[in-house]
Order: C-alpha cells, then sequence, then structure tokens
C-alpha cells in the first residue's frame, strides 16, 4: 500500500525522502528556537511584567504615604492654629482683668506677648514645614529612583531629584 503512494509521488517528482528530511529539519527547528528562544523571552517578559506590578505597588504605598504625610501637616497646623487662638485668647483676658490700673502698660506687654507667640508658633510651624517638605521629598526621590534606578545614569538621576525638589518648593 505505501510503495504505490511512494511510487505515484515519485512519478509526480516529489521525493517522500526529502520531504520527510524537511519535516525533521523542521522539527528540529521548531525545538531549538522555543528552548533557545521563546522561552527566554516569555521568561523576561514575566520578569519584566513583576517588576512593573512592583514598581505600582510601590508608587500606590508612596502616594499613600504622602497622603499621611499631608495629612499630618494639616493636624500640625490644626493644632498649631488652636494652641494660637489660646494664647491669644488667654492674653486677652490678661489684658482686660490688668487694664482697669495700668491701660498703658498693659496694652504694650500684651503686644510683646502676641508678637511672640506668632513668632514663636511662625518659627514652629517652618520647623514642621521643613521637616515634611524634606520627608515628601525623600519620598519622591526614592519613588522615582526605584523606579527608574535601573535606566538611567548617576548624572539623570541627580538632575531628576533637583528637579523633584524645585517642584515641591515651587508647589510649596
Amino acid at each position: 500500500m505505501f510503495d504505490s503512494i511512494f511510487e505515484t509521488f515519485g512519478k509526480m517528482g516529489v521525493d517522500w525522502r526529502l520531504i520527510l528530511m524537511n519535516a525533521v529539519n523542521f522539527g528540529v527547528v521548531a525545538l531549538v528556537l522555543y528552548y533557545f528562544l521563546y522561552r527566554p523571552v516569555l521568561k523576561m517578559m514575566d520578569e519584566r511584567r513583576r517588576k512593573i506590578e512592583e514598581g505600582l505597588k510601590f508608587a500606590e504605598e508612596m502616594r499613600a504615604k504622602l497622603a499621611e504625610a499631608e495629612e499630618k501637616q494639616a493636624a500640625i497646623l490644626k493644632e498649631a492654629s488652636q494652641t494660637s487662638q489660646e494664647i491669644l485668647e488667654k492674653a486677652r483676658r490678661a489684658a482686660s482683668a490688668y487694664e482697669e490700673n495700668q491701660t498703658r502698660e498693659t496694652a504694650a506687654k500684651v503686644e510683646q506677648m502676641i508678637a511672640r507667640a506668632k513668632e514663636s508658633i511662625e518659627m514652629e510651624r517652618r520647623r514642621q514645614f521643613e521637616e515634611l517638605k524634606g520627608e515628601v521629598s525623600r519620598l519622591v526621590v526614592a519613588t522615582t529612583a526605584k523606579l527608574l534606578a535601573r535606566d538611567l545614569g548617576a548624572a539623570e538621576k541627580e538632575s531628576i531629584n533637583s528637579r523633584a525638589v524645585e517642584e515641591l518648593a515651587r508647589n510649596n
């Protein structure tokens, strides 16, 4: 049965041995490509996808930390405002009680107390703001460095870090 098929192919100019050798060659090439090209490319793509997912997760964590830092800043500013209101209220009460006896002297002392309280509050606010700005800058730089660490040189990293600090300074 196979002899008649092979004879028919032979009469048509088809050499079955050549077809078989080509099929074997194709199979070998397909296996070589699968093991040495396709699998490593799939592995590389999976690794890249995993790194991107990690980067996105890290960025989300940094956003959460930034939001938390902003909430802390708002709470600190609110507390400073309440403290300043309390100090101002105490100063006013003291001024009105003492006003009966020494109006001029009391007015000068109250103004000094208010100026010191405002200066103290302003200094504390500036100190806390600088701490917060430094922390936010560090988080932005850490996030940027983490996301781009593999692709940038030292000069590019320094440029990005300085631009991020400048942008934060402008926004605040």
